[in-house]
């Protein structure tokens, strides 16, 4: 698998996780809960980038025919990989114990925003990824067509 289609993959399968710390980056405030999320953000952009480029390598025949549903299980890969890192901080001392207004969060308190703010994520995430592997497969469709591969 050449050099510059790894890149490419990397680069395109990272788009939806930089526009995620985007917005997390523009709506940060002083809540407790602001450094799960920025942790969050930077592992699902360091995951995506890391599957976009090691994934094509593991399977680079099957990658070469479909590379949009490659690009969109790498996507796929790396949402799972953040939000292991993202209920880890939860589970930690940046939420648990925390102030919340109401009282001090307990691991079920914190559990439940893990999975809440996992489920109102996931449909802008699933969007982003389409419309990043739709183009994406394409472009790298017609780069190994070009190549003669």
């Amino acid at each position: 698998m050449p050099f510059l289609i790894r890149l490419l993959s990397a680069l395109i399968t990272s788009l939806p996780a930089a526009v995620f710390g985007t917005l997390i980056y523009i709506s940060v405030s002083n809540d407790y809960y602001w450094p799960a999320y920025i942790l969050t953000g930077g592992a699902f952009l360091v995951a995506s980038f890391l599957s976009g480029f090691f994934v094509p390598g593991l399977a680079p025949s099957h990658w070469k025919r479909h590379p949009g549903l490659w690009l969109f299980g790498q996507g796929v890969l790396a949402w799972l990989a953040a939000e292991l890192v993202f209920a880890l901080a939860n589970f930690s001392p940046l939420c648990v114990g925390q102030d919340n207004g109401d009282g001090n969060n307990d691991l079920g308190l914190c559990m439940a925003q893990t999975a809440m703010v996992s489920l109102v994520g996931a449909p802008l995430e699933f969007t982003l990824l389409l419309l990043s592997a739709i183009p994406g497969g394409w472009l790298i469709k017609k780069m190994f067509k070009s190549e003669g591969t």
